[in-house]
């Protein structure tokens, strides 16, 4: 071993005073957290500042956090292992750790947040593969068991290079030469170890991007304002790369400064990373206007409560901040060491700061989007004490939080402890490439004015304004004629509805049907027909009449039908009147009780704007039961829902075999018995 690998493996020996006393302040972190997380199991979830209403806070903000950290490994080490970057050599190892270790602490916040943790092994006694719970469970789980895997596979070599060195104790050496698997160094081995890390490398990177998806499903697929959402899947992905990626470079210069890995953490390394960092810093902030925008720019009934908070409220200096600080900030950082040359020096610094306020973002950020919206909801609770509508998070939460980032820290500080924070095997081959590397060119884009596109503009807006300075001004007309609008409604009788069905439905084919696996395990051919409770639904008929000032009928005018309901205005459209002034609506929507049909004519110039309104009723409510036709929430097994989770988590499952008991275990001892 060189001056360099020995320097690197001295990290394995630390034991200094700054060493012991960094692991006894997180121990003693750890220790009141213990004590706090007792006080909650004795006393229950009173303990928290979690209600009735606002059930989720710190415990699933950190979830989603340290979820969406671990997407380092995969970013770092997979995307760029298929893309063949030789650069990613001296930093995989670092990212792969971050994944394990925020893995191995995300999937414990879910059971820190229920007051019965016991309760969990109902998810496997009764869990329903149509459940997001059950969806994330299972890919958060074989998500650990992909990386555990992929951090395993390249330390093996590694590990052989360990087992063999005299300055390790007699006890590390047998641990690792047990953990090496008998490696020898062969190149049928070499060769088979590539294989397995290639096949990990493009397996690990779809299930990372599924994690991640299904994590936002839990949110998106619930009716809440804010979380009703269809970005939420990508948008969750972006987010958890961003803080993965922020979480690596934050990584690199703590242990670049700590364990003084000069050598191998080099400039290159942080520009290249900075690059991607600031890459997906942009996708970011584009998620983050998409997801306001689109939901301001309508400002429904059921969203303008929460934007109301978040833009001017109570939220918004958090909001605010938010945004700056963990958008805003590490772009500017970031553009400020990457671009001009005079701070090129600054690069290493100005890079880990950036990563740590994108950090603390992404941490405030995941609490942004559980806390508001649940505080926040369409139909509030009734008769509930006014603080119950307003979390404070408890000193118990605050403590079992800060336990947490402790346990973080510690089981990486015993990772790099334990095993080499950078691969001694990959860096051996790129070790003269990397010194007669130099730094790339700066990135100088060639910002030319878009002449066209702004002569092209200039011209449609004269062309728009001598079009409307030539309308020639209309004569004024004689005053408006009042209206009248009539309003009715009726029940239809089961006659009808069939005439209706009929008249609407195509004929369908003879074979015809759906395929269901019920709960016993066999698909079956089900016939698409209508049960019985599908067809109790109630049809109403909302008629209405147009007539002007002498009761004559107006036909062909647009009449709008809208119902109100406790959730908001459900609009039926606009409807055109028909020779004798009438206009016909068909309501057969799945709902039952008393609601006012609002029924409007906008008028003209000719014309007055009228309106009338009518009490529909749509029939008694029937009693609660689970609908028998649901997709999602079906007693029995849903094929649609369920085979897909199946195959794809199966698949993953399969490929891991493959990997460990195939190429690493019996070709590899194969391989050896008959070298022998």
């Amino acid at each position: 071993m060189n001056e360099r690998e020995t320097n690197l493996l001295q990290s394995l020996s630390m034991s200094g005073r700054g060493f012991r006393a960094w692991v006894l302040l997180l121990g003693t972190i750890i220790l009141w957290g213990i004590f706090a997380y007792s006080r909650q199991l004795r006393f229950g979830l009173i303990e928290t500042g979690m209600r009735d209403q606002i059930s989720w806070g710190l415990y699933i903000s950190n979830f989603v956090f340290f979820i969406g950290i671990s997407h380092a490994g995969t970013l770092i080490s997979a995307i760029l292992r298929v893309t063949d970057s030789g650069w990613r050599c001296p930093i995989t190892r670092m990212a792969e750790g971050i994944t394990v270790v925020a893995l191995c602490i995300g999937g414990s916040m879910v059971l820190v947040d229920l007051g019965r943790p016991e309760r969990a092994l109902n998810l496997i006694r009764y869990g329903r593969i149509q459940s997001p719970i059950v969806w994330d469970v299972l890919s958060v789980s074989t998500y650990l068991a992909g990386c555990m895997l992929y951090f395993f596979l390249p330390l093996i070599p590694d590990l052989g290079i360990l087992a063999s060195q005299p300055g390790v104790s007699p006890a590390r050496r047998r641990f690792y030469r047990w953990l090496s698997l008998g490696w020898t160094g062969a190149p049928s081995e070499w060769h088979l170890l590539e294989k397995a890390i290639s096949v990990m490398a493009v397996a690990i990177i779809p299930l990372a991007i599924s994690v991640h998806t299904v994590v936002s499903w839990i949110f998106a697929m619930t009716l809440r304002p804010g979380w009703d959402s269809s970005i939420f899947g990508p948008y969750f992905v972006v987010g958890a790369i961003y803080s993965g990626a922020a979480a690596v470079v934050l990584a690199m210069c703590i242990l670049r400064r700590v364990l003084r890995l000069e050598a191998y953490l080099q400039p290159l390394h942080f520009r290249n990373l900075g690059l991607l960092l600031l890459s997906f810093s942009l996708l970011y902030l584009y998620f983050n206007i998409n997801e306001y925008l689109t939901v301001g720019y309508k400002f429904q009934n059921g969203e303008r409560l929460l934007l109301d908070r978040l833009l001017y409220g109570d939220y918004a200096p958090y909001f605010w901040t938010v945004q700056v600080v963990g958008v805003g900030l590490p772009m500017l950082l970031m553009i400020a060491v990457l671009g001009p040359k005079r701070f090129r020096q600054f690069t290493v610094p100005g890079l880990g700061l950036a990563s740590f306020l994108a950090i603390v973002g992404a941490w405030a950020k995941r609490h942004l989007i559980v806390v508001p919206t649940l505080s926040s909801p369409f139909l509030p609770i009734q008769g509930m004490p006014e603080t119950w509508g307003h979390y404070v998070p408890s000193m118990v939460e605050w403590s079992i939080t800060a336990a947490a980032f402790a346990a973080f820290l510690l089981l990486y500080t015993l990772l790099v402890k334990i095993f080499p924070s950078v691969s001694i095997w990959e860096t051996r081959p790129a070790e003269r490439l990397v010194a007669m590397a130099k730094l790339p060119a700066p990135f100088r884009p060639a910002w030319k004015p878009a002449v066209p596109s702004a002569i092209l503009l200039l011209l449609v807006l004269a062309a728009a304004s001598l079009a409307r300075a030539q309308d020639a001004p209309k004569a004024k007309s004689a005053a408006p004629e009042p209206t009248a609008l009539s309003v009715t409604w009726k029940a239809l009788p089961p006659a009808e509805i069939l005439k209706l069905e009929d008249a609407r439905t195509s004929q369908p084919s003879a074979s015809s049907g759906r395929v269901y696996l019920s709960a016993r395990g066999m698909p079956l051919l089900w016939p698409k027909t209508k049960s019985p409770r599908e067809q109790s639904y109630p049809v109403v008929e909302v008629s209405a009449q147009l007539l002007d000032a002498r009761g004559r009928p107006l036909a062909y005018q647009a009449v709008g039908f809208a119902l109100k309901t406790s959730l908001g205005t459900l609009d039926f459209g606009r409807r055109p009147t028909d020779d004798e002034g009438q206009v016909k609506l068909v309501v057969t929507d799945r709902r039952f009780g008393q609601y006012r049909m609002n029924v409007n004519y906008q008028g003209d110039e000719t014309r007055h704007a009228s309106q009338g309104e009518v009490l529909v009723d749509f029939g008694p409510r029937p009693t609660p039961a689970l609908p028998e036709g649901g997709v999602l929430i079906s007693p029995n097994f849903s094929a649609a829902i369920g085979l897909p989770f199946l195959c794809f988590y199966g698949s993953m499952w399969c490929v891991f075999a493959y990997v460990v008991g195939y190429l690493v275990f019996w070709r590899m001892r194969k391989e050896r018995q008959a070298r022998r």
